[in-house]
């Protein structure tokens, strides 16, 4: 693949065009166009400005190998680029490990919880521990079963008005 086409190639990716848009866009036909990018044409002068143009590139830049300045110079962007996202990526995992290590620490604290109410809750039920509610029903000493109830269920009589 010649220069210019590699070159072509790149300047339409950059400004995320398509082919045909640089077609239409330069008057020039479609099948020219691939002619170009294929390798097979070198635009005539006319054709090579048109392109340039409405790239918003210089002629220079499509016709010149990938080792001029300016494509360099590009590169250079992009490594810098690189360089900011992988050092704000590499902060995004220091937080989050910090948040990992924060929640592995608070969910140990609650199984260590969780363990010390089970260990509670065995332990009461081993000692068979006594039901605070249980005194409430206990009968008092020295009546009989039912009395209490019988107590409770009279209730004076009222008096009916007669007419």
């Amino acid at each position: 693949m010649s220069n210019f086409a590699e070159n072509l190639r790149k300047a339409i990716f950059n400004k995320r065009f398509k082919a045909v848009d640089v077609s239409r866009g330069a008057n020039i036909r479609p099948s020219v166009i691939s002619r170009y990018l294929s390798g097979i044409n070198q635009p005539s002068t006319g054709n090579l400005f048109a392109i340039a143009e409405y790239l918003g590139v210089s002629p220079n830049t499509l016709l010149n190998s990938s080792d001029t300045p300016e494509s360099s110079e590009s590169s250079r962007y992009i490594s810098s680029d690189k360089d900011k996202i992988i050092a704000v990526q590499e902060e995004l995992i220091k937080s989050l490990q910090k948040q990992v290590t924060a929640q592995s620490h608070y969910i140990q604290v609650l199984f260590e919880k969780l363990e010390e109410a089970k260990a509670e809750s065995k332990e009461r039920h081993t000692k068979g521990r006594e039901k605070p509610y249980a005194k409430e029903w206990e009968e008092p000493k020295g009546k009989k079963r039912g009395e209490k109830t019988r107590e409770k269920a009279k209730k004076p009589k009222s008096k009916k008005s007669k007419k």
